[in-house]
């Protein structure tokens, strides 16, 4: 999969096709210069399965998903969408706006959003935009931090080490079973 791509890729998940249509038209006139001067991909999928197999093989930006849907509903859905692409971003547009539907959006998915059928078009494009960007700056810093940590010159390392050991003795000296699990003993020898 794609770290960092140069087009915001964005999916759309609705049973209705021409929600898909009205949402496609809607965000196609997002100015380039939101989007930091980046392209815009948008995909749709009436098929919440189908929606699946495609995160299977591409990264995606951000996710805008009916709440209920025939096959399973939004918040299944973006659960599963999760356990592939865990650092999309999330959003769920509902013709119902019913108190127990938005909590188990925000509690079991973590939505950015919770959108209500009819939406406001100049709103919707607002908040994709901005939602595409946060979400670019959080994988470019988690992205960085990674590169730093992976960099790190082995003197840092072994710096950094010998403080851990001075301020918690032991906690270098790990026994490692052959699946790579940590050893735990009781015993004060070991």
């Amino acid at each position: 999969m794609n770290e960092i791509a140069s087009v915001y890729r964005v999916m759309l998940v609705d049973d209705e096709p021409n929600v898909l249509n009205a949402l496609r038209r809607c965000l196609s006139f997002i100015n380039v210069d939101m989007l930091g001067g980046e392209g815009l991909r948008v995909e749709t999928f009436s098929s919440a399965e189908q929606a699946l197999q495609r995160l299977e093989s591409d990264d995606f930006d951000l996710i805008l998903s009916d709440y209920r849907m025939p096959e399973m509903s939004g918040v299944e859905f973006l659960s599963r969408a999760i356990a592939l692409q865990p650092h999309v971003a999330r959003m769920i547009l509902s013709g119902y706006a019913d108190r127990d539907a938005i909590l188990a959006s925000i509690n079991e998915t973590q939505v950015s959003r919770f959108l209500c059928k009819p939406w406001d078009d100049s709103e919707l494009r607002n908040l994709v935009a901005s939602t595409l960007v946060q979400a670019r700056v959080i994988r470019e810093a988690l992205a960085r931090a990674a590169e730093q940590k992976s960099n790190a010159s082995p003197r840092v390392v072994a710096s950094e080490l010998d403080r851990l050991e001075s301020e918690f003795p032991g906690i270098t000296r790990i026994q490692r079973a052959e699946d790579g699990g940590i050893i735990l003993s009781l015993d004060e020898d070991d």
